[in-house]
């Protein structure tokens, strides 16, 4: 199966991040998988206001999508308005919405591991 997972970042001050490594879960009706390290190498992604898309071959086919848990690496802050994960053969896209307003790091004020799932 082949993930396609599209991130865009919040259009806020400091919303964009550098050196930051995020690695996503995936958990669907058939199971879990994850896409390691999303890094567009020879690009400066995860920038303010600016969607990326990271395209990761192989991975198990999981069914529906239900969550997806994101876990950062890194030295900078990150703040994502949503993503949007395609599976499957029909690459049929779900979305999760930082309705919350959630900072993603590695310091002590924000959170290097972020849970969300589909009402």
């Amino acid at each position: 199966a082949v993930v396609s997972t599209q991130s865009t970042g919040a259009d806020e001050k400091h919303a964009d991040a550098n050196g930051m490594f995020p690695t996503i879960k995936i958990e669907g009706s058939w199971g879990v998988t994850k896409t390691g390290l999303l890094d567009l190498y020879d690009h400066n992604d995860m920038e303010r206001g600016k969607k990326d898309i990271y395209t990761v071959p192989g991975m198990k086919y999981v069914g529906d999508i239900k969550c997806i848990e994101i876990t950062v690496r890194g030295k900078d802050g990150w703040k994502f308005q949503y993503i949007e994960v395609h599976s499957g053969r029909n690459m049929r896209a779900t979305y999760f919405y930082n309705t919350a307003g959630i900072w993603m790091s590695t310091k002590s004020q924000d959170v290097s591991k972020y849970r969300m799932c589909q009402k």
